[in-house]
């Protein structure tokens, strides 16, 4: 009787030491499939992280560089929230002549805008646009000035990858300018206070708050234009009178029509 008793007793040694074992090989794996799982995430080859950033976020992403599309991008937890460094462009590796544009640009001014109107010194800037934002792009170059309470501003750009001239833009916002119903008359008659034998207006047209007049003429190889915009942004009134030219060598002169398409 007393052998008999001793077989259960043994029984339960066994079971609880093929639990213990069970629990252990369970553990084990369990361990080995997250060290998998996580080194999977961080060479981005399974990001888990991606598909439960709640819980998996806090795991470490190695950065990811995208040889073929000529990108760096730094992940995050999020794939939606990144921001990819520009990839090279042809633009950004071909040297354009800023020397030529400097002379061009300036020439182009003093050409068109009265004497009265211009610096002692025109400075001319690459990546500067006609509105004033200074962006990453080489063939753009821009100047801005004030006389008085008037805003200039210029803009030239070359034919990309080349040092061919593609467009040339003069912008003035005038500030003593008062609100009225635009014709040609008036066009004519600011546009000849600022520009040297400017062209004569001879059409204006409205759209929704916006009035224009503009003459644009093709001639000698080139295609050139003269006009004035009374602009209403939010109920301020905004008068602005340009000039444009549209050169042989342009990418957009067969096509180009008006300066304010540019």
């Amino acid at each position: 009787m007393e052998e008999n008793s001793t077989i259960p007793k043994k029984n339960r040694l066994h079971a609880l030491a093929f639990l213990e074992i069970g629990l252990f090989e369970i553990g084990f794996v369990a361990v080995v499939l997250f060290l998998l799982f996580g080194v999977l995430n961080y060479f981005n080859i399974l990001p888990v992280s991606d598909a439960f950033p709640k819980y998996l976020g806090w795991l470490p992403r190695q950065q990811t560089k995208l040889a073929s599309q000529g990108e760096t991008l730094q992940t995050k937890n999020n794939p939606l929230d990144y921001s990819p460094v520009s990839k090279p462009t042809p633009q950004d590796t071909f040297q354009y002549d800023v020397k030529k544009a400097d002379t061009l640009l300036t020439q182009y001014l003093k050409d068109n805008i009265k004497p009265e109107f211009l610096p002692s010194k025109i400075e001319i800037k690459q990546g500067l646009s006609i509105d004033g934002r200074t962006e990453n792009i080489k063939y753009e170059f821009g100047s801005q000035f004030s006389s008085n309470t008037d805003s200039f501003s210029a803009n030239f750009h070359y034919r990309e990858n080349t040092n061919d001239p593609n467009d040339f833009t003069i912008f003035i916002q005038l500030g003593n300018t008062q609100e009225g119903t635009l014709t040609p008359s008036i066009a004519n008659s600011i546009a000849s206070s600022y520009f040297n034998n400017p062209y004569a207006i001879t059409s204006c047209s409205t759209k929704g708050t916006s009035s224009s007049c503009e003459e644009f003429i093709s001639e000698n190889d080139e295609k050139k234009g003269y006009g004035l915009i009374f602009a209403s942004d939010k109920g301020k009134f905004i008068p602005i009178l340009f000039t444009c030219l549209v050169p042989k060598t342009s990418k957009d002169y067969a096509t180009q029509k008006s300066c304010i398409a540019l």
